[in-house]
This record gives C-alpha cells, sequence and structure tokens, in this order.
C-alpha cells in the first residue's frame, strides 16, 4: 500500500497522511488515530505507528570511525534527519566484508530499523533487500539499494588535472592507501583524457600507515627515490598533510617546487600552512539529499532513485601554479 492509497482510504490528502506519519502538529490526535488504524487494518506503515516509538530509526553504515570525513557526515546526517523526526544509529564495518554482512542482518532480522544507509560501503548479495535502502558513494557495480547518490569525484580531478596542465605541469603523482584504489583509477583516467592517451599517472606510492603517518612515511620514499613529480594527488586530506610535513623536512617548497591537492577538504585544510587545496564532497548536500531520500521511500512518497552530487575542487595556495 503507497501513502496515496492510504490516504485515499482515510479521506484525506497524501500530505495530511505524510504528516500524520511525521508527528506533525498540524494534524490532530483524532486523524492521526484515525490514519494509523487504517494502517494497521491493512498492515501497511506498521514501523510508524508503533506506539512505545513513533520515530523512525535509520541505520547509518559507514566503513569506519577514525577518518574525519566520517565523523562530520555522521552529524550532518544526525541534523538532517533529526529535522525530518527520524532517529539515526551508527555503526562501522572496518573494511570488512564479513562485518557489513552481519550488521545488515542484525539491522534487518534483529534490531529491525527503518532505513539504512551506507556510506562508501558494499551491498552484499545476500542483503535481503526488505528495508528500504540508500547508498551514497557506491562502491560496487553489483548490488544497489533503491537509491543511489553518486558523489561526482572525477569532475573535480579533471578540474585537477586541467588546472596542473594549464602551467605546463604534466608529472603528477598519487599516494594513497589500500583503500583508495578508487581515487587513483579517477586520476589516471583523468590524466589519459586530458594530458594523452599515452600519459598516465607519475609515481604511485601506496603507504603501509593511514592518515598523516602514511602520508609521512610515502612521501619520504618517493623524496629517496629521487623521483619527486611537480605534483601529487592525495587519496584525502590527512595524507596531504603528512606530505607536506615530509616535504617541508627535505627543503622542497609547496608551492614552488611541489603542487599539492587532497580530498575531502577537511576544515583544517583552509589553515595549513600553505592552504591545502582539495576536493570537497558536499557533505551537507549528500545527507540531506540522502535523508530526503529514505524518509520519502519509507512513507510511500514519490523520491529520485538516482541522484548526482556535485564535489567542487577547492583551489588554495598548495595548487598556485609557478611555471
Amino acid at each position: 500500500m503507497t501513502l496515496t492509497e492510504l490516504a485515499r482510504l482515510a479521506y484525506v490528502s497524501t500530505s495530511t497522511a505524510s504528516k500524520a506519519f511525521s508527528m506533525s502538529p498540524e494534524v490532530s490526535e483524532q486523524t492521526r488515530n484515525m490514519i494509523f488504524d487504517i494502517a494497521k487494518k491493512h498492515g501497511a506503515f506498521k514501523k510508524f505507528y508503533r506506539s512505545e516509538y513513533p520515530n523512525c530509526v535509520i541505520a547509518l553504515i559507514c566503513p569506519e570511525f577514525d577518518s574525519s570525513y566520517y565523523s562530520a557526515l555522521i552529524s550532518a546526517f544526525q541534523e538532517s534527519l533529526s529535522r525530518l523526526n527520524a532517529e539515526l544509529t551508527v555503526a562501522s564495518w572496518n573494511f570488512s566484508h564479513e562485518s557489513i554482512e552481519k550488521l545488515l542482518k542484525y539491522y534487518d532480522k534483529y534490531q529491525t530499523v527503518d532505513g539504512i544507509i551506507l556510506i562508501n560501503s558494499p551491498i552484499p548479495n545476500t542483503h535481503s533487500g526488505a528495508i528500504p535502502t540508500v547508498t551514497v558513494g557506491r562502491v560496487s557495480q553489483g548490488v544497489r539499494g533503491d537509491i543511489d547518490i553518486t558523489l561526482d569525484q572525477i569532475t573535480a580531478v579533471r578540474e585537477a588535472v586541467k588546472h596542473f596542465k594549464s602551467a605546463g605541469v604534466t608529472d603528477i603523482g598519487f599516494i594513497g592507501d589500500k583503500y583508495t584504489g578508487s581515487r587513483e583509477k579517477n586520476l589516471r583516467e583523468a590524466i589519459r583524457e586530458i594530458i594523452g592517451e599515452g600519459a598516465d599517472i607519475a609515481v604511485s606510492a601506496k603507504a603501509e600507515e593511514r592518515f598523516e603517518a602514511g602520508g609521512y612515511a610515502a612521501m619520504s620514499s618517493i623524496i629517496e627515490s629521487g623521483r619527486v613529480p611537480r605534483a601529487i594527488v592525495c587519496a584525502y586530506d590527512r595524507i596531504a598533510y603528512g606530505v607536506m610535513r615530509a616535504a617541508a623536512d627535505n627543503g622542497i617548497k609547496i608551492p614552488e617546487e611541489l603542487l599539492l591537492v587532497g580530498f575531502d577538504d577537511a576544515p583544517a585544510s583552509a589553515y595549513t600552512t600553505p592552504a591545502l587545496s582539495s576536493i570537497n564532497h558536499s557533505i551537507k548536500e549528500s545527507a540531506e539529499a540522502a535523508s530526503r531520500a529514505i524518509i520519502s521511500k519509507i512513507r510511500g512518497e514519490e523520491y529520485d532513485s538516482d541522484i548526482t552530487i556535485s564535489c567542487p575542487l577547492v583551489i588554495r595556495e598548495s595548487m598556485n601554479c609557478v611555471k
């Protein structure tokens, strides 16, 4: 049963039925109870009329909690879902596919939630699909959720490569870790598209450690090799912070001798010396879009199943090209 069908049976507008389920004060208690009674009679919208807890509960699943990017996303979702009279519960799968299978099974069978939002996380083939699911930054081309929100990073990566090329810089490296292969792939595609079919990443370093320590170690190894590219794209800002320190410790000036750009546009990036250029992931926009979409899906309202969020390149001092 859709929300429109329920509203028709209750002789109210679809908007009134929706407001009843969101516990809006615009709907009287008498009307709300009448709508709930009809929904109960038809076995529909069960999770909305639970007397013990009327608000929707949404499970947010992300790869980890250590990253400042995911911390910021969680806060943004908390804020956007709260405005929609929904509660948030959060879990991490720690980059373990076994863990994400267990989490989805847990939410599906044991601690029933109204919806699931997966951030940069795959959906296992074993997922039942019974609970409305949104993917943000889907990492697999296989199973998808009811709603797929794509973060358009590749456009910003192309802009960064064009920026380098406009200053005559085609010697571009990449520093990431074991979890950032997709960003290296995007950079490689952008280089071949903009610089030339035969072009490729000049130097690629995959740090064993993560975050600042990984960036420092990877940059140090590049410096020791004697093959320092003119520009480096880092998989995320905290890696770039380590790269900046390693460059400074070895007398390499940014941006005069090394151009640098990261991902995530962490708040600290505007305050580093020099200020770090970065690709902004539009965290608030992503959270708003995902929150509205999943609540609409749960309520039986219309929603977009495919949403694209732009991720702008923020150019700061670290990309001030000097020929």
